[in-house]
């Protein structure tokens, strides 16, 4: 039972997963990134059918294409949620039909961005989800919200509508861009401590970590001499 975003930036090509789940280390399990592709394989995921994905999405396959091959070779195609987002803006999503009594599942496919959950208290979690990431699309465009930021603003939107109506145990975010070895960010929470959110954790490791993103990413490699600190007065340089 979890809830995410798969999503694309049309300003960056980068494209990234965030999401967040009642059960432990979903990040271990259900996202796979590259920067070619983002994949969620939820509900009763299998990292067999998200590697399938992101293998055929890192390919250039167009999205509803691998679902439809999905469904053809997985017997057990109707308990499984996935999505799959390329960086050119291609995205589809699947539910399947076993719904569990009294939970709510499903999906919702934007303009380069697709929202899907189960085990939600209602279709509002993807709809404020939605609301968020599309909100913030002006921001994003004019250079005022980083892709990033928007992903995370999605997730707790969804939270704020009532998510899993549960204590959210784990929770992840993972970005990637085409031509990286390796993810541009990639933060989990694989169990939050007892009485707290995933979510709300994820958020706070998120802030502390969101200004050093192209210092680890790359800057440090080359300068082992300057802190993250340093680096950050010295205005955030690239180069």
């Amino acid at each position: 039972m979890t809830f995410s975003i798969v999503a694309r930036d049309p300003l960056t090509g980068a494209v990234g997963v965030c999401q967040g789940t009642g059960s432990i280390a979903l990040a271990s399990r259900c996202p796979q990134v590259s920067g070619e592709a983002a994949v969620t394989s939820q509900w009763h995921s299998d990292w067999r059918l998200g590697l399938r994905a992101l293998e055929r999405g890192r390919a250039g396959l167009d999205p509803v294409l691998i679902l439809a091959g999905l469904a053809e070779t997985d017997p057990l195609f109707r308990y499984r949620q996935i999505g799959v987002v390329l960086d050119d803006g291609r995205v589809a999503a699947h539910t399947g039909d076993y719904v569990e009594p009294g939970l709510y599942a499903g999906h919702r496919v934007g303009d380069g961005y697709a929202v899907l959950g189960n085990g939600l208290v209602g279709p509002e979690v993807l709809v404020a989800m939605a609301e968020s990431f599309e909100g913030e699309g002006e921001a994003a465009d004019e250079g005022e919200t980083a892709f990033e930021e928007r992903l995370m603003r999605a997730l707790e939107a969804g939270l704020a509508a009532g998510g899993e109506g549960r204590r959210h145990v784990s929770s992840s975010i993972i970005t990637a861009v085409r031509g990286q070895r390796r993810p541009r960010l990639d933060l989990r929470v694989d169990i939050a401590p007892e009485g707290t959110d995933a979510i709300v954790d994820l958020r706070r490791i998120f802030d502390e970590y969101a200004p050093f993103i192209d210092y680890y990413g790359s800057y440090w490699l080359d300068h082992p001499e300057v802190t993250g600190e340093q680096w950050l007065a010295l205005g955030s340089p690239l180069s």
